[in-house]
């Protein structure tokens, strides 16, 4: 057997450190062997190294033009020994080489055969090899064993190195996996030993380090090489495969779809060892519950690509998923004829292709229709089952890549409703799902719009608002009381500086506080306001913090001072923060009320809640046909609906009532509905992220909202809402009528009381005629919980 060497012009910077073979480090190996082994493996050992020693000339390393087939008998008990019996020359691939040389002198015919084309030289870069890895590749070995032999450093490498390969039998390409056994090379140093500082070479993977760095530091020329290398190559096609298609999935985005499938085709074309197969994955993805063809998949795949239009690809589509939903598993057609394409005729396009051959493999993940794979091909050699048995390792792989597209589907629909409107809820979500879907999939050539208005029409509006009692009142109140305790804080603190510093100023500033909180009467107005807080801010601050720096014996008395006050907005605060405690504790109770009655609603029949806060709450919701087009809409869903509301008000009226006693302010809520009984129409307002109605009919709705909160009885200074009241308001006595109903109804449960006023409203700017009932609630009794 001859060396098998590259040709000079493809060898890789092997000049870079003498290398010699030599049998004396494998020698070595075999005396350590024998002297801890017994019985026949020790005399084993010991006849191996008795003959080698026997032989003067393999006591130190061989001529570099040495004619190593003169060793064959040396070379034979080496492998003997090396490799175990059960090993294929045929099949399996090996050799044994030169270190750091591609210079092969025992190799198998299987090792031959893919790194010498001719049998004559080595092919320094099998077909499919990276020059640029294949150096650093070797490079890095070599250092490893270097660092590792002189330096003492354990390096963090793996000597494994996978490189793609083209095989000649099949014309695929391949992943081997090499591993160079330098366990017989003896690393000799020529001269002193080069001075290593450790630094980040110790740390961090060995792969990342730069080589031309550590080149400079440890010189390759004060070393030289002298034993035998093993070689042994295993393809490992399988295992990559699976590696690279558990990459893929992780690694996904909405970036790089089509590279990762077009990846995905070359993985699973290389498992099935068939050059000749077509093969897609596609995707199927649905909006709102329906099947829709995505271009970028259905572009390559062979059963739609030869469609003529969208028409005939979404025909195609629903005879596939109707024969798919009924037989969902494979389809393996060996000979692919005019019979099986009249069977199944959404593969009415295969003999187009020539093609001979199809199989059509369903994914599913929990009986969920993922998407499918199409193998077909148009040679002589038909596709079978067996070929199925090639792809099980990745299947449930291509399923969650399935899945993660599904998903970024989704998150790519999401986005355009999120830029264009807000979140919404599901109710009204299918539409803006629709919408986003139109807006994604815009021919490229058509210029880019904004996306079309949503809007819907006929749909039956409940408004109600649950409103903190004078909360502007109130608000002023804590406002006032703050400012006037601090004012007399500082009057205090004036009167104990008296004597201590003769300032005239501080007789200035002590008059103007002492004006101030004089003048303070119950109303405080704006400008008041504003002018308390410029001398809070502007005079007495800087001068308080001042004499606090420079006059020690004031220092007491002035830490008094600012304790009592915020150190953040240098204000007492503790009557507006108990207003705002006392208004957000009310605020809390009623949204989680409504946040799960919100919920339950959604169970009767779809309609879209929109909750805003104010000083209390308000709501909107909306009902109808056009809200859930999939459901038959009913007035009863409207009258369930309407029983809700008042009975919801109750319920409200008598939590926040009963939380006046836990509050740090006794505030209390009056409880309003507008009861609308004609339908409107709404559309989404993307200025403002929410819904409005459409239309100058219905703006008179629109205004009656915002301008009965703080409408009075008529001929009376009176205010229609009060606290423990519910408030209804109406234009026409049929809503009247109707809401009767349910109040008999609510005071036979002794949810409300016998004390039912009729009333007529003032005249509203733009609104006349209005009226309303207004209810007293049961606060006696503990309201039923439960759906209404």
């Amino acid at each position: 057997m001859k060396i098998l060497t590259a040709h000079p012009d493809q060898l890789i910077e092997e000049h870079l450190i003498d290398s010699h073979i030599s049998f004396v480090p494998f020698v070595r190996f075999m005396k350590d062997k024998a002297s801890k082994a017994k019985g026949a493996r020790a005399a084993f050992f010991t006849e191996i190294v008795r003959h080698f020693e026997s032989n003067p000339e393999l006591q130190k390393p061989l001529a570099s033009d040495v004619e190593i087939s003169r060793y064959q008998e040396y070379l034979d008990l080496v492998t003997a020994t090396v490799f175990p019996v059960t090993i294929d020359d045929t099949r399996d691939i090996f050799g044994i080489g030169v270190p750091y040389r591609f210079a092969i002198f025992y190799y198998s015919d299987k090792f031959q055969q893919i790194f010498s084309e001719d049998g004559k030289e080595l092919l320094a870069m099998p077909k499919g090899m990276s020059p640029d890895k294949i150096r650093r590749d070797k490079l890095s070995w070599l250092y490893k064993l270097i660092l590792e032999r002189w330096y003492n450093l354990q390096i963090n490498y793996d000597t494994d190195i996978v490189h793609t390969v083209n095989f000649p039998e099949d014309g695929l390409n391949k992943y081997i996996k090499v591993n160079i056994d330098a366990r017989f090379v003896d690393v000799r140093l020529k001269g002193e030993l080069p001075k290593l500082d450790c630094g980040n070479i110790c740390a961090g993977d060995f792969r990342a380090q730069d080589l031309s760095t550590l080149q400079e530091l440890v010189p390759l020329e004060s070393f030289e090489l002298e034993g035998f290398v093993i070689w042994t190559i295993q393809d490992v096609t399988r295992d990559y495969v699976v590696d690279g298609m558990k990459s893929l999935v992780l690694n996904i985005r909405k970036d790089n779809e089509l590279k990762t499938y077009t990846q995905a085709r070359e993985y699973l074309k290389t498992l099935t060892g068939r050059a000749d197969l077509n093969i897609h994955l596609i995707p199927f993805l649905k909006v709102n519950n329906k099947s829709v063809l995505e271009t970028t998949y259905v572009s390559q795949s062979i059963i739609f690509s030869s469609a003529r239009s969208d028409q005939e690809r979404l025909a195609l589509n629903d005879q596939l998923m109707e024969f798919l939903q009924s037989n969902p598993r494979p389809l393996v057609l060996q000979e692919v004829s005019r019979q099986s394409v009249e069977l199944y005729p959404f593969l009415k396009y295969l003999p187009l292709h020539g093609i001979k051959s199809f199989i059509l493999f369903p994914i599913l993940h929990e009986n969920n229709l993922l998407g499918m794979l199409e193998l077909a091909t148009s040679g002589q050699t038909p596709l079978d089952w067996e070929i199925l048995s090639h792809l099980q390792p990745v299947y449930a792989l291509g399923s969650m890549l399935l899945g993660r597209t599904v998903e970024l589907a989704n998150e790519r629909i999401n986005e355009v409703i999120k830029d264009q409107f807000t979140a919404l809820q599901p109710a009204v979500e299918w539409k803006f799902t629709e919408a986003a879907w139109e807006y994604l999939h815009m021919p490229k050539n058509v210029k880019q719009k904004d996306i079309g208005n949503i809007a819907f029409e006929d749909v039956y509006p409940l408004y109600g608002a649950v409103d903190i009692r004078n909360s502007s009142v109130e608000r002023g109140t804590a406002i006032r009381d703050d400012l006037r305790e601090q004012l007399q804080l500082i009057q205090q603190t004036f009167k104990g500086i008296n004597g201590s510093l003769h300032l005239p100023l501080l007789e200035e500033l002590q008059y103007k506080n002492n004006r101030m909180l004089n003048s303070m009467h119950d109303t405080l107005f704006a400008e008041d306001e504003v002018k308390i807080n410029e001398f809070l801010d502007h005079e007495i601050a800087p001068t308080f913090r001042h004499l606090y720096d420079s006059e020690d014996n004031l220092k007491p008395l002035l830490n008094e001072y600012f304790t009592k006050i915020d150190k953040h907005s240098g204000h007492i605060y503790h009557h507006r923060r108990e207003y705002e405690d006392s208004l957000r504790e009310i605020n809390s109770a009623i949204n989680r009320f409504l946040e799960t009655e919100k919920d339950e609603l959604q169970q009767s029949y779809p309609c879209y809640f929109e909750k805003y806060r104010t000083d209390g709450v308000e709501y909107n919701i909306y009902i109808g046909q056009s809200i859930a087009p999939d459901r038959k809409f009913d007035s009863m869903y409207l009258r369930n609906l309407r029983l809700w509301q008042l009975t919801s008000m109750a319920k409200i009226a008598r939590l926040t009532n009963d939380l006046v006693p836990s509050l740090k302010l006794p505030l209390q809520t009056t409880q309003l509905i507008l009861a609308h009984s004609n339908p409107i129409a709404i559309s989404f307002r993307k200025d403002e992220r929410r819904f409005d109605v459409e239309g100058a009919y219905n703006m008179r709705y629109e205004i009656m909202k915002k301008r009965i909160d703080k409408v009075r009885i008529r001929d009376t200074n009176e205010r229609l809402t009060q606290p423990g009241k519910i408030a209804i308001v109406y234009s026409y006595s049929r809503e009247a009528e109707e809401y009767r109903k349910y109040i008999d109804f609510l005071i036979d449960k002794d949810i409300l009381l016998r004390d039912v006023e009729q009333l007529d409203l003032e005249e509203l700017q733009g609104v006349s005629g209005l009226k309303a009932i207004r209810l007293t609630v049961n606060m006696g009794r503990m309201l039923p919980a439960g759906k209404a």
